[in-house]
């Protein structure tokens, strides 16, 4: 228990909670002017400025050991993860919104939709890990990626209310495979750079980072897509209440909106989705950079586990 880091745990998920207030009531609930709104985003930087405090005085006990982050491989494997595990998140969340809302199928039937996604990152990952155990570098993997996923989100950001199924399913795909190629890679990287006592602590601030760019991203992403659906309905349907629009939800879009309302609502819809997914390009492509401060270090003669 005395070399367990509680008060820098405490602290950091309270800045992540503030910060997480922030982004998804400013813009929506509140103006991002609003005192609320500005406090929130003071204590989420004040906590976390106490928390790398923390971090650095407990040195080797602490949650995140300064050591580790020196280490620039891990250092910019752990930014890699947060903006593509932001991009990727913020794609599967809404993908199967823009199917009910545009396709107006169920939710059941969405997440059916979406397999393309999902197996061609699972195919892929298994190749792209057993290409890096024989090839021997896992960076050419993170470039690939970071640019070929950039390009899949960018497609996804075409999409009409009249897409039809070569589009989406090859868009899915496209973006799959690059998500697939470089997700795994940071979790190599730690793998072959760090010594073996610090492998565990490396991979689990990765996988954490993955995780909070998920978190983080997602709220910036519904605050867009609120904000954008908001404009697109009273552009195009003058009489219809957008809060009203809010509030059916995507899955029952079609039996809740009177007709003659419908396709500008759908419209509304598919262009605030296409802004959000304006943010995982932009995820997308900087990860680039968490790739370019990558080390050359090969695999080869490194006991690594390659992640499923």
């Amino acid at each position: 228990m005395n070399q367990l880091d509680i008060p820098g745990m405490i602290i950091f998920i309270s800045a992540v909670v503030c910060l997480l207030l922030a982004l998804q009531w400013g813009g929506t609930q509140y103006s991002w002017t609003n005192a609320r709104i500005i406090a929130l985003f003071v204590i989420s930087g004040v906590l976390t400025s106490i928390f790398l405090g923390i971090q650095i005085w407990k040195g080797d006990y602490a949650t995140v050991p300064p050591r580790l982050i020196r280490q620039r491989s891990v250092a910019f494997a752990t930014a890699y993860s947060f903006l593509l595990g932001g991009s990727f998140f913020i794609t599967v969340y809404y993908i199967p919104i823009w199917f009910q809302a545009i396709k107006e199928v169920s939710a059941t039937k969405s997440g059916i939709m979406t397999i393309p996604l999902v197996l061609s990152l699972v195919v892929f990952s298994f190749i792209s890990g057993g290409a890096t155990t024989a090839f021997g570098y896992y960076v050419p993997f993170m470039y690939f990626g970071s640019i070929l996923s950039a390009i899949g989100a960018g497609l996804l950001t075409t999409f009409t209310t009249s897409t039809g199924h070569s589009q989406w399913i090859g868009y899915q795909v496209i973006y799959g495979v690059g998500i697939g190629a470089g997700m795994q890679m940071p979790m190599i990287a730690s793998q072959t750079v760090l010594n073996v006592d610090d492998i565990p602590v490396g991979t689990s601030v990765i996988i954490f980072a993955q995780t909070l760019g998920g978190a983080l991203f997602v709220s910036v992403a519904q605050n867009v897509f609120g904000n954008s659906l908001v404009k697109g309905v009273l552009q195009g349907s003058p009489g219809l209440d957008p809060g009203y629009v809010m509030q059916a939800g995507a899955t029952d879009l079609g039996s809740i909106i009177p007709s003659q309302h419908l396709l500008a609502v759908q419209k509304a819809y598919n262009h605030a989705l296409a802004q959000t997914f304006y943010v995982s390009v932009a995820l997308s492509a900087l990860s680039i950079v968490g790739a370019a401060g990558m080390e050359w270090r090969s695999v080869k003669g490194k006991k690594v586990v390659v992640p499923p």
